[in-house]
């Protein structure tokens, strides 16, 4: 009879030898009694698991499935470029709560395959931050083709939810059309550039700082970079520019537009022209954004992508603190409040 066990100081899972009485727990080191009365054979291990584990145990109707993990689709919230972005959950108890993005054609299969690289890349970095920075990225937990149930064949991927990020900055523009304060700009973008440091110092670039990209914590200083799709490493050749928002790039041939960090900094310079009222193509801005702030935000926003420049994310990041500290005195809180 195999046994199923687990150390009752550590719950670490016990391996004992077949007629052993007794096991040391190879992680907290507690010599665990084995009693033959309270066994469980395999089987029934595994009959209970498939029980507990599936959906239908807990009266949900539909789920799609990924090998023998199961999810309950909820709200789409999101049509990006090449997928379909819903809320879900475990389909079972205890539950998770997770971001499912279903590919919508087959043919950006890469695109999808990319990010999900990318990320576990980025999570393996041992660059200078790695331990607080990969908290700020999106949370992988599975990728691949749905099993069965609904979607059956479709690529998937699923990230784990974070609370209170809800609107992407498109949101945020359209709520604002004249513009946010443009004190809460500057830890806007400031998060962004904490962000893109992280990336940059991985030899990595993200490729579409767009604003669809772009999530904001509701009333918090909170922002989340994700859409890794076009991401690569450095030097690379741009693999696709999103055509709805080209006015975010620039005015390059395609052919010749290389994954650089400057990319990454001017795209993220120009969704701040966007959110402060002014237009992306051209970086102009309202008069009234202070001139220390628009001449940041324009500087960036000119870089080209190409050319090298001595621009880094970290160090402007500084720049704009500074900037705040001349314009605006002491920090305050100053969330972007956006009305449901």
């Amino acid at each position: 009879m195999e046994r199923a066990l687990m150390c009752p100081q550590c719950n670490a899972p016990l391996a004992p030898s077949r007629f052993a009485r007794s096991v040391v727990c190879s992680y907290c080191g507690t010599m665990v009694l084995l009693d033959n009365e309270f066994s469980i054979s395999a089987k029934k291990f595994h009959d209970a698991f498939r029980i507990w584990n599936s959906p239908e145990s807990y009266q949900i109707s539909s789920w799609i499935s990924l090998g023998d993990s199961h999810w309950a689709l909820g709200q789409c919230i999101a049509h990006g470029d090449i997928a379909d972005v819903y809320t879900g959950q475990r389909a079972r108890w205890p539950t998770e709560l997770v971001i499912i993005k279903l590919l919508r054609d087959r043919s950006n299969s890469k695109l999808l395959d990319n990010e999900w690289e990318t990320l576990q890349t980025l999570h393996r970095s041992d660059a200078r931050g790695a331990d607080t920075s990969t908290m700020s990225l999106p949370q992988s937990v599975i990728h691949g083709d749905i099993r069965t149930g609904l979607h059956a064949g479709t690529r998937v991927s699923i990230f784990r939810w974070e609370s209170g990020f809800r609107h992407s900055l498109e949101d945020v523009i359209r709520a604002y059309p004249q513009g946010i304060p443009p004190r809460a700009s500057i830890w806007l973008w400031r998060r962004i550039l904490e962000t893109l440091s992280f990336i940059h110092a991985s030899a990595m670039v993200h490729g579409a700082v767009l604003p669809s990209h772009i999530l904001v914590q509701e009333n918090e200083h909170g922002a989340r970079l994700v859409g890794y799709g076009c991401a690569g490493r450095t030097g690379e050749k741009i693999s696709t520019v999103a055509s709805r928002s080209e006015s975010f790039y620039h005015r390059l041939e395609r052919s010749r537009m290389n994954l650089t960090a400057q990319l990454d900094l001017a795209m993220s310079a120009r969704c701040i022209v966007a959110v402060l009222g002014g237009d992306p193509a051209t970086a102009s801005l309202p008069a009234s954004i202070p001139g220390p702030l628009a001449g940041i935000v324009q500087r960036i926003a000119s870089i080209q992508p190409n050319a090298g420049s001595n621009e880094n994310a970290w160090t402007i990041r500084e720049e704009l603190g500074a900037i705040a500290n001349q314009v605006y005195g002491p920090p305050q809180f100053a969330p972007i409040v956006m009305i449901s």
